[in-house]
């Protein structure tokens, strides 16, 4: 179907999530009979049409942000957001969505963060992404801001979920940022093009967010942050839930502790994410084993694995054991996320890696 007749139909007065619904399944042939054309579909449940001025103008404004339009029926769209309660009849995307085959982690949390709360959103964004893993976030200030550009300094893939139409910057300074997200990830909303940032938009918005991901980790916000809404959302939607815990009492602590009280579990380091959240423990262990040179190798320490572990005799960063390795950080970083999982070495306050000795932590 070309934009123009998607355009046409998203902006017909007065479709109901019911009649989204029929006209699904009546486009899809879900209904037991063949597939129809959108224009006999459209005309079977009498909508109305939208004055051609305003068809032209969301056009214009498509063409110009070189977004496309995706309707929840076609193949494109994520088939993890279709099965959610209220999918978008349709999603605007600047730049790619996410790989159905691979997991994803939305990090949020609070517009204001403290800089360690911002430090930690860009470290864990940046290893989740070097492990293969899609960051998803709203592209707000603060935290959203620090995941995105934690997968990003990785060459990592991150998607923004943004409140506004795909062509309006908001806010306003991250205009660069949005940018480089559309041209290396991508940019995706439920809103017309055009559309300005509203507060009541963005509790919506935040549905998208966690339908698209396998776990949602929070980051430092308080009780009534945006942030523990895409957690509810998350619940809502079957997805896991993690919580960076904080200092009781301190305001930027009350949402992420409150989560841990509900059930949350608890981040304080990327393995953290990676072994509660089963789809995400399959794919990093699949990706490292079948880039092992031995089929067996992380079972007896052969090849890259021996090689890595037999470097943490003393404690080396990733970068370090990288080097002297021979081997890329991604590859690295996989090896050395495994070999912790599997209990056999541990990361220390400094982010650096070791193994066990006979007598525990070196």
């Amino acid at each position: 179907m070309d934009t123009r007749k998607k355009i046409e139909l998203l902006l017909a007065p007065g479709v109901s999530p019911a009649e989204w619904e029929i006209l699904e399944s009546v486009v899809r042939g879900g209904d037991g009979g063949e597939a129809i054309d959108i224009d006999d579909a459209i005309g079977r449940l009498k909508l109305s049409r939208s004055p051609k001025s305003l068809v032209e103008r969301q056009l214009r404004l498509v063409s110009r942000a070189g977004a496309r339009v995706i309707l929840r029926w076609e193949d494109e769209y994520p088939p993890v957001l279709r099965s959610v309660s209220m999918p978008p009849p349709a999603l605007f995307v600047r730049g790619r969505l996410p790989a159905p085959d691979v997991p994803a982690v939305a990090i949020v949390g609070t517009r204001k963060p403290s800089v360690a709360g911002a430090a930690f959103a860009r470290e864990l964004a940046h290893t989740l992404a070097l492990l293969g893993i899609t960051i998803v976030s709203g592209m707000a200030r603060g935290i959203d801001t620090a995941a995105h550009e934690g997968a990003m300094a990785t060459d990592g893939f991150t998607v923004a979920v943004v409140g506004a139409g795909v062509d309006v910057v908001y806010p306003p300074e991250n205009g660069m940022l949005m940018q480089r997200i559309a041209a290396a990830g991508g940019v995706v909303s439920e809103q017309l093009c055009g559309t300005q940032a509203f507060s009541y938009v963005f509790p919506r918005r935040n549905r998208i967010i966690s339908g698209l991901c396998d776990a949602v980790v929070v980051v430092e916000g308080n009780a009534k942050s945006g942030a523990l809404i895409t957690a509810r959302w998350a619940l809502e939607q079957g997805r896991e839930v993690g919580a960076v815990p904080g200092f009781p009492g301190h305001f930027r602590s009350e949402g992420p502790n409150e989560l841990l009280k509900q059930g949350a579990f608890v981040v304080t380091q990327h393995t953290d994410v990676v072994t509660h959240v089963k789809r995400i423990a399959e794919r990093v262990s699949s990706d490292v084993r079948n880039a092992s040179a031995d089929e067996g190798a992380l079972l007896g320490l052969d090849g890259d694995a021996a090689r890595v572990f037999g470097l943490l005799a003393n404690a080396a960063s990733v970068d370090e054991v990288a080097v002297a390795a021979g081997l890329t950080i991604e590859r690295t970083q996989g090896l050395l996320t495994l070999l912790e999982i599997e209990g056999r070495i541990y990361r220390d306050s400094g982010g650096s890696y070791a193994r066990f000795t006979a007598r525990g932590r070196a």
